[in-house]
């Protein structure tokens, strides 16, 4: 092999090492984000310091209520990251309704469909890339729904507080 030949080659293999270590860290991401939301979803519910509407919840420091919508749906914000949080009241803990929705469409492509149940209560992690780095995460427990874009670096965080504070409102069960 001529050495111009044997440098590509190096290269090649250099190049495709490089991507497959940057596959096994975005699923090493989504495996702990995933871990993260049962972890919050099983745990005592964080206790509320804030409120839309008539509704308590908790909303992480530094976190802020941006608009309602009504008494039931917000926007919480922090920096330029939006956190869309929609509350059914109809809906009881034991509720699959935002799951069922989520589902509505059979070819839609998941990368994360993980449903929670403890206690009867029901609870639900589902994500889609929508560009690359870019993935929309939808976090259910009972009638409580929150939504966001995030990227793979920021998934497990998200992940984890999104479910602490659709877990913190309270629901008949």
């Amino acid at each position: 092999m001529s050495v111009p030949r044997a440098r590509w080659m190096v290269l090649l293999l250099f190049s495709v090492g490089l991507m497959a270590g940057c596959s096994a860290t975005s699923e090493n991401l989504v495996v702990q984000g995933v871990s993260n939301a049962r972890d919050a979803f099983e745990a005592e519910p964080k206790s509320d310091n804030e409120k839309i509407g008539q509704t308590a919840l908790y909303v992480p420091n530094g976190y802020v209520i941006e608009e309602l919508q009504d008494d039931f749906n917000g926007l919480i914000t922090n920096g330029g990251d939006s956190f869309s949080l929609a509350i059914n009241p109809n809906e009881k803990a034991t509720s699959t309704l935002f799951y069922d929705l989520q589902k509505v469409n059979p070819k839609q492509l998941w990368l994360v469909d993980e449903k929670f149940r403890q206690n009867g209560r029901f609870g639900f992690v589902t994500v889609t890339e929508i560009a690359e780095d870019k993935l929309e995460l939808v976090v259910g427990a009972g009638g409580v729904k929150m939504t966001t874009i995030s990227t793979e670096n920021d998934f497990p965080k998200n992940i984890d507080w999104m479910m602490k504070t659709v877990r913190s409102v309270e629901l008949d069960e």
